[in-house]
């Protein structure tokens, strides 16, 4: 995202009807993540075994923010899962098989428990395996973290888009928005309250001033416009998001008045 972009959304969460919630807290505390549809696509009557298998993975579902449905449709050629996130195709499969690991990761088990120890947000670097790329991004974001004074209540993780044990996790992630899986270039993601994922910088695009608009956006006033038009999407993940510990960034800005008058 160019920014611009950023400097809009910032803006936006500092108008009038703000509160003295911060964008961060406000968004775990209130705002659930949004729900995936898995579909099953079948021509006709069930035989027993898909009956089975449609019951064990309805059954293995129950706390992450999925739906799951059994759908006819006849002018297929054969059965399979889709994956859509609002109407919109994630990802197909077909074999069950290919869904282990769908609602959970280790990865994204991380991420879940960074944000609940009131983490201000996790800065997710997904990396491309050209080295000379992925460095040079990465030397950015920590320099940037280093010399901000929310540095140590960011986590920075970083995931190499090619793990076969989080495939599931990499393609929603490039999935934010609809041309990022035909981009080759280092991505750096912001994810906040209950796994939401903003647009990612790319490229040049991760550069220490976007980095700061994008913490600046953590820790803004949370506002009505924030509210009604919540930029991101969901993540899949099996958490309840209760109990979070109190948000460790209202510490630093008791601690820091002039913060707060940036």
């Amino acid at each position: 995202m160019k920014s611009s972009g950023w400097k809009i959304v910032i803006v936006a969460a500092w108008i009038s009807l703000a509160c003295t919630t911060k964008v961060s807290e406000w968004v775990l505390l209130n705002a659930p993540a949004d729900r995936y549809l898995l579909a099953y696509f079948h021509q006709g009557a069930l035989p027993d075994p898909v009956i089975r298998q449609n019951r064990e993975i309805e059954a293995k579902i129950p706390q992450a923010n999925l739906l799951f449905k059994q759908v006819l449709k006849k002018d297929i050629d054969r059965p399979y899962y889709a994956l859509y996130y609002k109407n919109r195709l994630f990802a197909r499969y077909d074999d069950s098989r290919a869904l282990a690991g769908l609602t959970s990761s280790p990865m994204r088990k991380k991420i879940a428990a960074e944000l609940m120890e009131g983490q201000l947000c996790v800065l997710l670097y997904l990396t491309t395996g050209n080295s000379v790329k992925d460095m040079k991004g990465m030397e950015v974001i920590r320099k940037t973290l280093s010399a901000s004074p929310f540095g140590k209540i960011i986590t920075l993780v970083e995931l190499d888009s090619n793990d076969p044990e989080e495939q599931h996790f990499a393609n929603m992630l490039l999935n934010v928005e609809e041309d990022l899986k035909t981009i080759s270039e280092p991505m750096l993601f912001g994810i906040f309250g209950q796994f939401r994922v903003l647009e990612p910088l790319l490229a040049k695009g991760i550069s220490g001033e976007n980095i700061r608009l994008m913490i600046d956006f953590f820790t803004a006033d949370c506002s009505c416009v924030i509210k009604d038009d919540l930029p991101g999407i969901s993540m899949l993940c099996e958490e309840t998001w209760k109990d979070p510990v109190p948000a460790r960034v209202n510490k630093i800005l008791d601690e820091n008045p002039q913060l707060m008058h940036r």
